[in-house]
């Protein structure tokens, strides 16, 4: 008799933590799908993203998202860096350079200027490339999630991102290493302002950990609802753009 109590004991007690753990892990990714609204208005927009670093240093740059995978970064100013571009195509990246015979293909983590890299701003959305693997509630204000990468391809390891236990706004994150050990960067969503129609960032300032702490900010403009064609996210067709 006490033996078949322990024996359903146990079993409750696994199906109870099993249970839990399915409802923290669609919890985590309700929470995450609210956070990649706010940095991303649709599935297909275009904005512009001017990158400046403390020097004199500055990119503007032209990005046009479709379908959330796919992401066309084209490059405006300096005049030197005009035609060139950068393109995402799911978990592929490829860089188009004026006078080059074709693109060339490059990692996530390729650095753009600064602290901030290719991925930085060609992908507007975290739950395409992480999963959540844990919420935490720091206060009343404030939550972090533990997001990990899904594969080898994504640009980070794992990324400690606090949000508003409010209203999910994204605050801080802290990006590490494939391994997930090393600290790379911090960033700071800064500078909300209704943008299409709710509150967005229009900042991001990343303080980068491998270059004693230097900042690179950037500021995010001229947001507009686009249906790119798709015929611009064809690697053998950037040089015609």
């Amino acid at each position: 008799m006490i033996k078949q109590f322990l024996l359903a004991l146990v079993t409750a007690a696994v199906f109870f933590a099993g249970s839990l753990t399915q409802v923290l892990a669609e919890s985590g990714a309700d929470l995450l799908r609210l956070v990649d609204e706010i940095r991303a208005p649709a599935n297909n927009f275009q904005f512009h993203v001017k990158v400046s670093t403390g020097s004199k240093s500055t990119l503007t740059m032209q990005v046009n998202v479709k379908d959330q995978s796919k992401g066309l970064v084209r490059y405006l100013t300096p005049k030197k860096n005009k035609g060139r571009s950068i393109l995402f195509v799911g978990r592929n990246m490829w860089v188009y350079i004026p006078g080059s015979r074709r693109p060339l293909r490059i990692s996530p983590q390729q650095q753009v200027l600064g602290g901030v890299s290719s991925a930085d701003i060609a992908r507007t959305v975290y739950s395409a490339d992480y999963k959540v693997m844990s919420v935490n509630a720091d206060s009343s204000r404030e939550k972090t999630l533990s997001l990990k990468a899904k594969s080898k391809a994504a640009a980070y390891g794992r990324i400690a991102l606090v949000v508003s236990a409010k209203d999910t706004r994204p605050l801080r994150a802290k990006f590490f290493s494939a391994n997930g050990k090393r600290l790379l960067k911090t960033a700071y969503f800064e500078g909300y302002k209704s943008v299409l129609g709710r509150q967005r960032p229009t900042k991001l300032r990343i303080v980068d950990h491998l270059a004693g702490k230097a900042t690179t900010t950037m500021h995010y403009s001229k947001y507009k609802l686009k249906d790119t064609p798709g015929s611009w996210f064809q690697p053998s067709n950037l040089h015609r753009l």
